[in-house]
């Protein structure tokens, strides 16, 4: 073609796209007629037989179902529904439970350790899981919820003052005292509300203004550092109280907990390719997480092994199951 000036006139590339897609459109509509005509012939009922035909099987995403703790109370804690009050609320009883039994044998110093949301590697981005559990921290405390939603730390700090609240109830400590080292919901505009008769304190608050019958245990929210917990230890002995250790975001001596003297006697706690595990009197346990959440017992331990044993452990089971490069928990996507 030619324009007014005698040039030559082209299709722009839009308009060679519109044409071309034109005539693939028109094909396509052809084809499904000539099909639709053969099939007509045929005198089939199309429909009876889709729904006759055998459907593919579902494929089960999380073999935790089919793993050898599903369910049962005294095992590894369901992944991760263990953590939310309404899907069982496993990890409170199991806690609860091991803390009564540690104080039935006059253990003084004791340590509760597991991670304080579900999803503790994404607390700063949010999942689906962790906001479900914030919302149970938030009905706990009877503060609203943007209160413990101010960052991951302030929500791990809130969470274990929901875990400290959970704890209390459970063993019917009529005069337990939360040592907070943050001084988070110690001030400010929201407060929790908590069992009862139990106080929530900063550490200097603690060390000045307790004595000796105004606590019947301490809970030490938190202790990262070795005088964390000489400073726990030295309130226990000046108010002949036992005092619990919950939820040290980290391990000062790069092990698992604060050690010897204090016995750790709940712990769920992330290693190499899995857990460890513990609940009081019973033995240490090295859990492998797998492929779709599936978990297996691969090791058992009287006492507590260091954390390079017990990782050690842990790695040769789940490459012998998995292989070396078959169980990797960030590429696989599991949180």
């Amino acid at each position: 073609m030619f324009n007014f000036f005698g040039k030559s006139k082209t299709n722009t590339p839009s308009t060679a796209a519109s044409a071309g897609k034109a005539a693939d459109d028109k094909k396509i509509k052809d084809m499904k007629a000539k099909l639709e005509k053969v099939s007509n012939k045929q005198g089939r009922d199309w429909k009876a037989e889709a729904a006759a035909a055998p459907k593919p099987k579902a494929e089960i995403k999380d073999k935790q179902l089919l793993s050898y703790n599903f369910k049962k109370s005294n095992e590894f804690p369901n992944l991760y529904e263990g953590w939310i009050r309404a899907s069982g609320d496993q990890i409170t009883k199991q806690m609860i439970k091991s803390v009564k039994a540690a104080l039935s044998k006059k253990v003084q110093f004791i340590e509760v350790l597991f991670d304080p949301v579900p999803n503790l590697d994404e607390v700063a981005f949010g999942t689906v899981m962790n906001k479900k559990f914030r919302q149970e921290v938030s009905a706990e405390l009877k503060v609203p919820d943007y209160a413990t939603n101010r960052g991951g730390p302030s929500t791990l700090e809130w969470s274990n003052l929901y875990w400290a609240s959970r704890l209390v109830n459970g063993i019917g400590s009529p005069k337990a005292v939360a040592i907070s080292l943050s001084g988070e919901g110690t001030r400010g505009k929201f407060l929790p509300t908590l069992p009862k008769g139990m106080r929530l304190l900063t550490l200097a608050e603690a060390k000045r203004t307790l004595a000796a019958g105004e606590a019947s245990v301490l809970v030490l929210l938190s202790p990262c550092q070795s005088s964390h917990y000489s400073d726990g230890r030295t309130l226990s002995g000046k108010l002949g109280v036992p005092v619990i250790a919950l939820n040290a975001p980290y391990s000062f001596r790069y092990d698992v907990g604060g050690g010897s003297p204090w016995e750790l006697a709940y712990v769920m706690k992330r290693i190499p390719k899995g857990w460890i595990f513990r609940t009081f009197p019973g033995k240490f346990q090295a859990i492998i997480e797998g492929p779709d959440y599936e978990v297996f017992q691969a090791a058992q331990y009287d006492k507590q092994p260091t954390l390079p044993v017990i990782s050690k452990a842990s790695m040769e089971a789940s490459a012998q199951k998995y292989g070396a490069v078959g169980n990797d928990r960030i590429f696989q996507q599991r949180l």
